[in-house]
């Protein structure tokens, strides 16, 4: 697969602008919160997670709350970006790939800048990152060239049932 285009925003979010383009290959569960206010758009994101990774945070036995504040820890997930409330799954099976971007997350403040520039809640407080996230070109199926990215998304989930049910949601 070749690589496909990031936007200066997507390409800015990793640490030091340093990122890889490659495949994952299944069979593996990948995972993305989005705004519960999204509703159906969340799905459409480009921005994943491992699902293992996710996986480890509920192994230490969080709460629905705690999980949130640790994803948005590790990814360094803006607190105006939403409020991660809806979880998505996208499982590739065996002898499959999907194309991805990877890199580390650069830490981000809690409140974007823009956010404060606009005259919101202004901090100077902010999410480490660190953690690995993909970029994979999931778009609308009625305007992506490669529909089938979409096909291996499932969900949603609230993000507090993820919690209750993590053996069953993120098992490899």
């Amino acid at each position: 697969m070749s690589p496909f285009d990031i936007s200066i925003q997507e390409a800015q979010s990793f640490e030091g602008g340093f990122f890889r383009f490659t495949t994952i290959a299944g069979p593996i569960r990948l995972v993305r919160f989005s705004d519960s206010g999204r509703g159906a758009n969340g799905r459409l994101g480009r921005f994943w997670l491992y699902g293992g990774e996710v996986a480890e945070i509920l192994a230490a036995g969080p709460s629905g709350k705690h999980l949130v504040k640790e994803v948005s820890q590790r990814w360094a997930v803006c607190d105006d970006w939403g409020d991660k409330g809806l979880v998505w799954f996208m499982d590739v099976p065996r002898g499959q790939a999907v194309p991805a971007c990877w890199g580390a997350t650069k830490f981000q403040p809690k409140v974007s800048a823009a956010e404060q520039d606009r005259g919101g809640r202004a901090t100077r407080r902010s999410y480490a990152g660190g953690s690995i996230q993909l970029v994979i070109p999931v778009t609308d199926t009625a305007r992506n060239p490669d529909p089938w990215l979409g096909s291996l998304i499932s969900g949603p989930l609230a993000s507090d049932k993820l919690v209750t049910a993590a053996d069953r949601y993120l098992a490899a």
